[in-house]
């Protein structure tokens, strides 16, 4: 909080400017410096405000809001205690405030503080979507969709509720719903790529039901790179749903080259970092004594992307003993902090990355992740962290947390090939747009699971994801065996499971144990066979 005690003017300031006397002409010059991003001009004047108008509450939650765009948290929610001690009816700084919970990771006051709000009497579309959008960060998706679905009484044809609501309603298995509200969106903005796509997903397409026609007209429009690719996909999956396989190829080849052509990666740099790995965690590394961590807290599920680990996070989380977490970055930020701790000048590549990451300290990196994990899991005494690429800390993890439970989910190479080449990411795996680079990059990744293998033994589990859908109990029981959990037989009946999922899988995990999707890489047996012979090459087996 800024007191008169507290503040220090910059030199420009000799003393109060005798010419303040309207705090609003003020305050309007704070917002104008904040909208021009003047952050530094923006203090200076939202202190001189405070300074001279101590009882103006609108200057110190401007003074708040500026303190945020700093990332200086603590300031900020003294400043907006001190609007609210002076105006507390203001329920948009209310929610201000329980921002500004969250981004200080203090979740469950953010929740607690943002459920008040629900019912307020001062809703509007802007407060009712950004209040969705806070419960939506936290995980609380019920309260989200009321959110969403109040600000559309407000406003029933605004695009961008309509999206938000459709997303949330996705994430819970709403699928009719969703399906209703995404119609909707694309009646009113027909031109909203993301929409197609994932409306597209929804469910399986049908000659009947079908979205080809409307695809294939908005196409024909000038479009954006990215929105481009996104149509493209949706078409490729459409028609894949109606065994059109080689149009759906190649409208998945379109996306994929639209996608990979509007993007800065070099594959080169991600396989040389999936080759140092290996030779800094190698035996020698990993067969010291372990001193780190000894919570039993985490279970990791990893792996490439698309491979099954959702189903069986939804397995795993289905115990009463267990948390599901999400895929979480917590791991890699932690590890981030811990080598800032070496030196004061960072490394000056990945490589240099890795080879600091064996030098920092494994316990208090373990403690650290524990730590900054429990705003999310809420103390349980288990929880998942299900965040694919994890798979390239495994020698971390083993010395950072030796008692963690690390779940390695297979799938047939093939059969993962083509689900990721067919999956359009919000972010990340952009070695996924072109069939070289993700062969590449996937012989390269299996290289590297293999090294895990060879070296961690039996405190790494290997789970294919074709066993498991062929005998899903058995499977279940030696899951839960390694994990140290107690058999429970609901943990099989994971379509009955009904937490909110904001992967790729969202559509999936909502319907029963299918078997379909095994083998469906053979649809393609053509465009793969390429693939398959650089697999087999490598030792990888295609049979």
């Amino acid at each position: 909080m800024l007191t008169n005690s507290t503040i220090k003017l910059p030199n420009t300031y000799s003393g109060i400017k005798e010419n303040v006397l309207n705090p609003e002409i003020e305050l309007q010059q704070i917002w104008q410096s904040l909208g021009n991003k003047k952050l530094t001009s923006a203090f200076e004047k939202s202190q001189q405000l405070c300074l001279t108008f101590p009882d103006f509450a609108p200057g110190w939650f401007a003074a708040s809001i500026v303190a945020c765009e700093q990332g200086r948290f603590d300031a900020a929610l003294e400043n907006v205690d001190h609007a609210l001690r002076l105006s507390p009816s203001i329920d948009q700084w209310t929610l201000h405030k329980a921002r500004i919970y969250f981004l200080k990771g203090q979740r469950n006051a953010a929740n607690k503080l943002a459920q008040v709000l629900i019912n307020s009497s001062q809703k509007n579309l802007s407060f009712c979507s950004e209040l969705g959008l806070l419960f939506n960060k936290l995980g609380n998706f019920q309260s989200s969709l009321e959110c969403y679905q109040s600000a559309l009484e407000i406003q029933p044809n605004n695009p961008q509720t309509l999206f938000n609501l459709a997303s949330v309603q996705r994430y819970m298995g709403q699928l009719e719903e969703a399906q209703n509200s995404f119609d909707q969106l694309i009646k009113l903005k027909p031109d909203d790529s993301e929409a197609w796509l994932l409306r597209s997903h929804l469910k399986k397409q049908t000659p009947e039901h079908n979205h080809l026609i409307g695809l294939q007209e908005v196409l024909k429009q000038p479009k954006t790179a990215i929105s481009k690719a996104q149509l493209f996909y949706a078409l490729g999956k459409e028609l894949e749903d109606l065994h059109k396989f080689d149009e759906a190829f190649e409208a998945l080849q379109q996306g994929a080259q639209t996608r990979r052509a509007n993007m800065q990666y070099t594959l080169e740099n991600d396989l040389a970092v999936l080759t140092k790995i290996s030779q800094v965690y190698n035996y020698k590394m990993l067969s010291n004594a372990i001193v780190g961590c000894e919570s039993p807290a985490p279970i990791f599920i990893l792996g490439l992307p698309r491979t099954g680990s959702t189903l069986v996070e939804r397995i795993v989380a289905n115990h009463s003993d267990v948390y599901a977490a999400g895929e979480l970055n917590n791991f890699a930020i932690a590890m981030m902090h811990q080598v800032r701790q070496l030196s004061n000048t960072p490394p000056p590549d990945k490589l240099a990355l890795i080879a600091a990451t064996s030098e920092i300290n494994f316990a208090q990196l373990g403690q650290n992740y524990i730590q900054s994990t429990r705003p999310d899991t809420n103390n349980h005494a288990r929880f998942i962290d299900k965040l694919p690429l994890n798979s390239l800390y495994v020698g971390l993890i083993r010395l950072a947390l030796p008692n963690a439970k690390i779940i390695y989910v297979q799938r047939h190479p093939l059969d993962t090939f083509f689900a990721i080449f067919k999956q359009c990411f919000t972010q990340g795996y952009p070695f996924s747009y072109d069939l070289d680079e993700l062969c590449e990059y996937q012989i390269a990744h299996h290289k590297l699971m293999q090294h895990w293998q060879q070296q961690l033994g039996q405190h790494l589990y290997s789970l294919s994801y074709e066993n498991l859908v062929t005998d899903i109990e058995g499977e279940t029981r030696k899951l839960l065996d390694y994990c140290e959990l107690p058999w429970e037989p609901n943990c099989f009946e994971f379509q009955q499971n009904k937490t909110a999922t904001t992967t790729a899988s969202a559509s999936q995990v909502r319907q029963p144990l299918y078997s379909s999707s095994i083998g469906k890489w053979k649809k393609f047996s053509q465009q793969l066979s390429e693939v398959k012979l650089r697999f087999e090459a490598a030792g990888i087996t295609c049979d």
